[in-house]
């Protein structure tokens, strides 16, 4: 799954910018165009953008619509759109006519234009996305009609915002286009083997390994082969070393960045081209103000540049896929990439013996594959991702969580050979899944959610179950979240709960934990930054837990860890 791209013999336009967009009815067909439409900005989140109540807590369908203009380009053989992530489901129309369906809010959407609309030259470009969370979407939930109006049942802790979310473009292929390039590396500093596998009709194919300096200094022919690089440059953390695979054909040419670098997991420890790593970092979202759960250049480079600041390594990205920028970056700045997939709040599986309606089954399931296949697909050639999240706080103490964990490890298992990790929340004595992964992540809020304000339990509550999780288990863990909610701007001596203060004794109880056991391999605090979630009793204007505010300023624990992870 190739980003599109512009060079001599591709063309990539932007279609970002303003569209129509109208809420409608779940039976809607836009066989003519929407007859009241708002002006809606691409990529955001329709939910951040208007003064509405009704259209902020939709819950049904909604239409993205604008004309897009084809050129007529000779060297153009297929013409595409690429929609970077809207969703839940989304339905595809070309004046009317329906052309493709995709079930993945966080994930591609990738179509070829059929010829028609080629020679027509324009088009009246329809996106219809479906927000209703079900047992067939990740993250599951249910949709209920109380009194004429759709509700959400929603089983994870951040918002459910939905649109177009990512960068739109159409783009356009030669004839017997590059489809796809696959990129392995192993070796060291001294010398390196890059394993390539291309996927193209083309019979003349040349391929060219330019060094991060720009020198040409390895070529190959062929669809598939292996290259030797002598004293090569280590992708490594804080040292986004880039290597260029080009790919030339007769009438196609693609260039895909990618690095060098070995990852092993070796006892309790995970190495990192022969090096152990110790994880620092956060679990984030992609959550910003105004822009919901889009993805935009600037605030992107804003929170990488606040987490080389704050002297982390690494993420995970709670809890779906990313946009790809983000993925490049951690690319280029040297950081570590936990790529999860939207398999979040799994619990339904004690009335799987029995189908019926409100239960994890075989759909769940092939969701789930299918959206861990798209995944790889999409990020298999980046450096920094360096392990795969299956799920996030599954009900994995049920019966039925086995046989379908088995399935979706499998799976992934025949896909990629990254590591493969699973964060639980259940306790130790009662998972019936955590064996089956390379490296254990593990959520833990004593003093917060249990025994709430109280630090003085954390030390041995903690301490106790990480050691019950690796006397089972053994393999090795992450603390893949623990955090406190808290005010900006709330001080307090003494610290109580919701203060600043507070925030920091609560993380230092944490970390003096985490020094003491050697199988722990990382801790990601929860979280990064304020985010928005569902309202409710517990949450005030969102989830606090960010060490930054959502409009990315620090509170004193940012400052600590700074500290802290130097």
């Amino acid at each position: 799954m190739l980003y599109p791209i512009n060079n001599t013999k591709r063309v990539a336009i932007s279609l970002n910018g303003l569209w129509n967009f109208e809420c409608v009815k779940v039976d809607y067909s836009p066989k003519t165009p929407l007859k009241n439409p708002l002006l809606i900005g691409v990529p955001a989140s329709y939910n951040e953008l208007f003064t509405e109540a009704s259209i902020r807590d939709y819950v049904g369908l909604v239409c993205y619509e604008r004309l897009i203009y084809i050129p007529q380009l000779s060297n153009a053989s297929e013409y595409r759109i690429r929609i970077g992530a809207a969703g839940h489901i989304a339905k595809i129309y070309l004046d009317g006519v329906f052309v493709y369906e995709h079930n993945g809010h966080f994930l591609p959407i990738d179509f070829m234009i059929p010829e028609r609309f080629i020679k027509k030259g324009k088009a009246r470009l329809s996106v219809v996305l479906d927000n209703r969370l079900s047992f067939s979407t990740l993250p599951i939930g249910e949709t209920f009609d109380k009194n004429s109006k759709l509700i959400q049942s929603i089983n994870h802790d951040f918002a459910n915002e939905t649109g177009i979310h990512r960068d739109v473009y159409l783009y356009t292929l030669p004839s017997m286009p590059i489809r796809d390039v696959f990129i392995k590396t192993k070796g060291h500093e001294e010398e390196a083997i890059v394993f390539y596998e291309i996927v193209t009709d083309a019979i003349t194919i040349l391929s060219e390994v330019i060094s991060p300096s720009g020198e040409i200094i390895a070529k190959g022919t062929g669809k598939s082969g292996q290259l030797f690089i002598l004293n090569p440059v280590l992708w490594d953390i804080g040292k986004g070393n880039l290597y260029t695979f080009r790919i030339q054909t007769e009438i196609d040419l693609y260039e895909e960045a990618f690095g060098i670098r070995d990852i092993e997991i070796k006892g309790t420890e995970f190495l990192l081209n022969g090096k152990p790593v110790y994880f620092k970092g956060f679990g984030m979202h992609e959550d910003h103000i105004i822009l919901g759960k889009a993805s935009n250049s600037a605030l992107n480079i804003r929170d990488f540049n606040l987490l080389k600041w704050i002297n982390a390594n690494s993420f995970r990205t709670s809890h779906y896929p990313y946009a790809e920028q983000m993925y490049e970056l951690a690319d280029k700045f040297g950081f570590l990439v936990i790529d999860e997939i939207p398999a979040v709040g799994l619990n339904f599986w004690s009335s799987r013996e029995v189908f019926k309606e409100g239960t994890v089954d075989n759909r769940t399931l092939e969701t789930h594959k299918a959206q861990l296949t798209e995944l790889i697909e999409r990020d298999k050639n980046h450096p920094s991702v360096v392990m795969i999240s299956v799920a996030n706080e599954a009900n994995t103490y049920e019966n039925g969580s086995l046989p379908y964990f088995e399935q979706v490890f499998a799976h992934i298992r025949s896909i990629t050979d990254l590591p493969i990790t699973i964060v639980e929340n259940v306790g130790a004595k009662d998972n019936k899944v955590a064996q089956l992964a390379d490296v254990i992540g593990l959520n833990r809020y004593a003093g917060w959610y249990t025994d709430f304000s109280d630090t003085s339990v954390i030390f041995d509550q903690l301490t106790d179950q990480l050691n019950q999780y690796y006397q089972k288990f053994k393999k090795p863990m992450i603390l893949t979240e623990f955090g406190a909610d808290t005010i900006a701007g709330l001080h307090k001596l003494p610290a109580v709960a919701f203060s600043e203060e507070f925030q920091v004794e609560f993380l230092k109880e944490y970390q003096a934990v985490l020094k003491t056991l050697p199988y722990v391999i990382g801790e990601h605090v929860w979280n990064f930054a304020d985010f928005l979630t569902k309202q409710g009793l517990t949450r005030f204007d969102g989830n606090k837990k960010g060490v930054f505010t959502r409009d990315r300023q620090p509170k004193m624990a940012a400052h600590w860890l700074k500290e802290q992870w130097k």
